[in-house]
Order: structure tokens, then C-alpha cells, then sequence
């Protein structure tokens, strides 16, 4: 089934389909949205030849992520995903490789020294794809929007908007310091919407209409095939937010498997790939070793596997020497082989990553020493009463250890090694444990939810670790004000009901400046390596590949990769 979103555009695009980067004599203009007045800085309004032509004239990506829901709002999909670079939509604002918070649809942004008023200059030269221009109505229908319609929790307290057209300032008024955290959560995560599509849409995530994908982005979508798999865009000129936008066009195409979609590099098919949170796994290299072309892309991940203690009273990780003795119980080298083979790195008892913002490098790294863990269990009181060769619970009753990994059709085969190696840990301390195996998603959501875990293993993407960290899945508690919002369960998956990490965890989200964020992060480190409620099992690098040998001057990103939101306007063909 194949949709035509812009007939003579996607004829254009065909006879370049399947070229990849390459030269192109102009770069292409809009038939339907006006012309631009306006240049950001640094720009040039007359191209040299010589800029013009090193345009990339297609860039194709891979991915493995179903190219089936087209929608502004929505992050299913490869559409979706892909959106979280700037695509089809103009987030309000970026998060940079530097993890710095910087404006993109905005021209600029300052938050007040109270941290409740938020000012935007805004643009006045950007069109939507259907060829209406971007004006301050759609910018405020925006903000009342994604709080009266989609009731996001960042801008939950949005209170005024004030706009001075002579100036091309909006000002946001929040009745309490939430202009921070709306910039590094809700800016980052949300894009203008044309009023005149979205103003009568009541259920965004069931918006349907070929409208649905319509923005302000870089890029048009011009044509999509369900069936097949690909989808092609077209770049916007008008919407230049960081720069002359040197990529023309880009061709999505979908494959069943990342081994796939790596043999079609290797073939010279596509030109690099993206995947949300999901870099390809170092077992797979070796297929793309021999080309001398293609940059394996390796970077330090933000994201971490990570163990999640079951915390509800009678639990076995209730007992402090519990959580400690499986910790010095681990074979460590061994786990970070299985996750990430030769480039994992043991972690630290602080959980997030090196490349977060705020890590704390003066925590202790994690080390087994079987017969420390076996004495902390001894002076605990957990001993073999009947002689079997296993532990019984501190009042002689029976002690199985429940290990829970997240359901993942995709990282089954992974949670399974891990949940092995973690078992012989239980095993060497002389406790019995089994694995608990959910036919769905939802299902294993319900028993977490219900607290009925005694460990569970669990994953944070790269996207959740940059601002939020993992820290967010260990509390079981939301703060009051946010009941409403999350109805109590959203992700809820912690049980520890420790009121100063629920304070900590939900304080990094609602920080009213950097400072204040870092401190609950240095914070919530600390608490961490004393407490040990949950643990990461390894500090991984990162791997997604592209090529070299057609575009030059790609940007890595740190657990990202090469597509990211600057991609557009930084890259340039050979």
C-alpha cells in the first residue's frame, strides 16, 4: 500500500533513491510555502557554487523500527523516532552532544533568575509543509495545547503567555520555578503544531489524517510504503533553524534485523542507520570489519542494564547484607563480556554512566570477593538450617530468589545470559533462585507494578539517561501533585518508598536551574553507593555505523551516533 503525499515530488525523488550521498546542482525549493526574508546567523543568502555542490543530494538510513504511524505527536515508529533529531517536526529546543540545552524552533531563550518565567524570541520566517506560515497563534495554540489537551506534566503549571510582536518575544509565566525544567524536558520533546490541524484534535495519539504528519521541520514527508518499508523526505530551505540545511533528501528504509540492515551497508545501500536506544550489538562488528569504509561509530552510552531491588516488606533485598552480598557475589568481567564483550567497563556503585551529565568518579567500583559476600550473609543470620547446602530466611522458612527480567522480544536472549550469570552468583552465596518468564509486555508490567519482584533486570535508554536517569525507575512514589498527571503507575516500576529518593529522584525532573539539578544528582550518587538499592551491571561503549566514503563530516554523538539534530546542517558530500 503506497501513499503519495507529493506526486511530482516523489517522481523527482525515484531516480535517486538508492543513490546515497552525492552532488547535487541546486538544492531543492518549495513549490507551495513562500519564500524566506530571513537567514540565521552565519548564513550566506547567495550560496556559492561551491557550497551548492557539496549538498548531499539523498542521505539513506536504516533502521529496524516498523515504518507504519505518521504522526507529529506520536514517537511510534520510524517517523516518530527519527523525530526525536528534527525531522518533520522544530523542537522547541535541542539537547547537544555536549548536553547542553540550546534553542532550535526559538531563536533564543531566557529564564527568568526566579526560575517561573520563561522568554522566547521567536521566528517569523518558518512555514509549515503544507505551505502555511508559522505564526504566534500556532506557537501559542501550541503551549495551551500540550497542557489543556495533552496534559503534559512539564508544563502543568504554565499559568500566562504573553507575546510583543514588535519584538518577537513570548513570554511563559509558570506559578512555580518550572521554566528549567520545562526547557530540558518539554522544549526538548515537543514541536510547534499548525493550529489549523490540530485546534479540533482531542486524542492526538489516534490522529490518523495524512495532516498528521505536517510540521515545521527541516524536512517534508513526501511518500511512504508501508509495505516496503521506505519512506522519503524533502528538505524545507525556509526551515533552516541551525544553518543552511545541506542534506536534500533523506530515504528511511526499514529492515527485519539489525544483521539486515548491516549487510545493507556493507552493500553500499544505505549510508548509516539509527535506531532509538538500540546501538547494534558488538557481537555483530565483525560483519562490517572488512569494509575500510564504514566507522563502526563506537561511543561511551549514556543508557545501563541495571538491577532493580524488590523492596517490599518481607523481601529478601529488603536486608542491606542481602543487596551487598549479591553485588560482591557477581563475576563481573564476566557480566560485562555478555553485554558489551570486550569494551564493557565494570561500574560503579554511583549506576549512572560516565557520559551523564554529573557523574561522581570518586564512588567505588564494584569487585567480587565470594567469601566477603558469604560472611555477610552468615552474620546476617541466613543459614542452611537443614543441611541441603542452601540458605534458609533468618526464621528458617524457605528462600527462593526471584529474578524478573524486563519483557523484551528483542533482548530476550540477552536478559537470559544475564539472569544465568546472576543465578551462579545466588548459587555461590548458596541460595536457590528461579526466573520468572511473562508471555507480554504488559504482563510482566503488571507484576512490577505489583511490587512482586525480588530483582528485577531492567534497561534506561540513552534518551531517559541524558536528564531524567535511571534513577526515575527505582522510586515507587510519585510526588502528590503529580497523581493527577501519571495517574500513579506511569512507569512507576520502583518499590523502594524511601521518602528522601522519592524527593531526590522527582527533584532531577522539577530542578529549577543546572546547580539545583546537579546537586540532586550528586545526591542521589551517594545514596546509591550507601544504600544499594539498585546497581548498573555494566558501563558500555556504544556502536552505530555509518559510512565514510560518501559524506564527510559526520558527529558522532555520545550514545547517539551520527544522526542527531545537527546532522542536517553539518554534513557535506565527498
Amino acid at each position: 500500500m503506497k501513499k503519495l503525499l507529493t506526486l511530482v515530488l516523489a517522481v523527482l525523488m525515484a531516480a535517486s533513491l538508492f543513490t546515497g550521498c552525492g552532488n547535487q546542482a541546486s538544492a531543492p525549493t518549495s513549490p507551495t510555502a513562500p519564500s524566506s526574508s530571513e537567514q540565521p546567523a552565519g548564513s550566506d543568502t547567495t550560496a556559492s557554487t561551491e557550497t551548492v555542490s557539496n549538498h548531499v543530494e539523498n542521505l539513506v538510513i536504516g533502521t529496524t523500527t516498523t515504518n507504519d504511524v505518521f504522526n507529529l505527536y506520536s514517537q511510534s515508529g520510524a517517523f516518530g523516532r527519527l523525530n526525536y533529531n528534527c525531522v518533520a517536526n522544530a523542537y522547541i529546543a535541542y539537547i547537544d552532544n555536549a548536553k547542553k540545552i540550546q534553542p532550535y524552533f526559538m531563536k533564543s531563550y531566557e529564564i527568568s533568575e526566579d526560575g517561573c518565567e520563561l522568554t522566547f524570541v521567536y521566528p517569523t520566517d518558518k512555514v509549515f509543509h503544507d505551505g502555511t506560515p508559522v505564526t504566534v497563534e500556532d506557537i501559542e495554540f501550541t503551549f495551551m495545547y500540550y497542557r489543556d489537551v495533552v496534559k503534559n506534566s512539564y508544563i502543568k503549571t504554565l499559568d500566562t503567555i504573553t507575546v510583543d510582536e514588535a519584538t518577537n518575544t513570548i513570554v511563559l509565566k509558570f506559578t512555580r520555578a518550572d521554566a528549567y525544567s520545562y526547557m530540558a524536558n518539554g522544549a526538548t520533546s515537543q514541536s510547534i503544531l499548525p493550529k489549523h490541524i490540530w485546534e479540533d484534535v482531542e486524542n492526538p495519539k489516534e490522529f490518523v489524517d495524512d495532516k498528521a504528519a505536517i510540521g515545521c521541520g527541516p524536512y517534508r514527508l513526501v511518500s511512504y510504503d508501508v509495505d516496503a518499508g521506505i519512506s522519503q523526505y524533502e528538505a524545507v530551505p525556509e526551515n533552516n533553524y541551525l544553518g543552511e540545511i545541506m542534506v536534500d533528501s533523506i530515504t528511511v528504509k526499514c529492515y527485519g534485523s539489525d544483521d539486515a540492515m548491516l549487510m545493507a551497508m556493507l552493500n553500499g545501500e544505505i549510508d548509516t542507520m539509527y535506531n532509538y536506544a538500540s546501538p547494534i550489538s558488538y557481537t555483530l562488528l565483525d560483519l562490517i570489519s572488512g569494509d575500510a569504509n564504514i566507522d563502526i561509530g563506537a561511543s561511551p552510552y549514556a543508557g545501563n542494564y541495571q538491577i532493580c531491588f524488590g523492596m517490599e516488606e518481607g523481601r529478601f533485598f529488603t536486608d542491606h547484607a542481602a543487596r551487598e552480598a549479591l553485588i560482591k557475589a557477581i563475576d563481573w568481567n564476566l557480566m560485562c563480556q555478555i553485554i558489551n564483550g570486550e569494551y564493557g567497563q565494570i561500574p560503579g556503585a554511583g549506576i549512572i554512566t560516565p557520559s551523564c551529565k554529573g557523574f561522581d568518579p570518586s564512588l567505588p567500583t564494584f569487585y567480587q570477593d565470594i567469601a566477603e559476600a558469604n560472611k555477610l550473609l552468615d552474620d546476617a543470620g541466613y543459614a542452611d538450617v537443614n543441611g541441603d547446602g542452601i540458605r534458609e530466611n533468618k526464621d528458617g522458612s524457605e528462600l527462593i530468589v526471584h529474578i524478573t527480567p524486563q519483557f523484551s522480544a528483542k533482548k530476550k536472549e540477552l536478559f537470559d545470559r544475564v539472569a544465568a550469570v546472576l543465578g551462579d552468583a545466588l548459587k555461590n552465596l548458596g541460595l536457590e533462585s528461579v526466573v520468572d518468564s511473562y508471555p507480554s509486555s504488559e504482563a510482566w508490567e503488571k507484576e512490577i507494578v505489583d511490587g512482586n519482584y525480588d530483582m528485577n533486570i531492567g534497561y534506561t535508554t540513552s534518551g531517559v539517561a541524558q536528564y531524567r536517569t535511571c534513577f526515575r525507575y527505582f522510586v515507587a512514589d510519585v510526588l502528590p501533585d503529580d497523581v493527577e498527571n501519571t495517574g500513579g503507575t506511569t512507569w512507576i516500576w520502583g518499590t523502594n518508598h524511601d521518602p528522601k529518593l522519592t524527593e531526590e529522584a522527582w527533584g532531577i525532573t522539577y530542578s529549577k536551574n543546572e546547580a539545583e539539578y546537579l546537586e540532586h544528582i550528586q545526591t542521589l550518587q551517594q545514596m546509591a553507593a550507601d544504600d544499594l538499592f539498585a546497581f548498573a551491571l555494566c558501563w558500555e561503549q556504544c556502536f552505530f555505523p555509518y559510512r565514510t566514503d560518501k559524506c564527510a563530516n559526520f558527529d558522532n554523538w555520545s550514545g547517539i551516533g551520527v544522526i542527531n539534530p545537527e546532522t542536517w546542517f553539518t554534513i557535506s558530500a565527498k
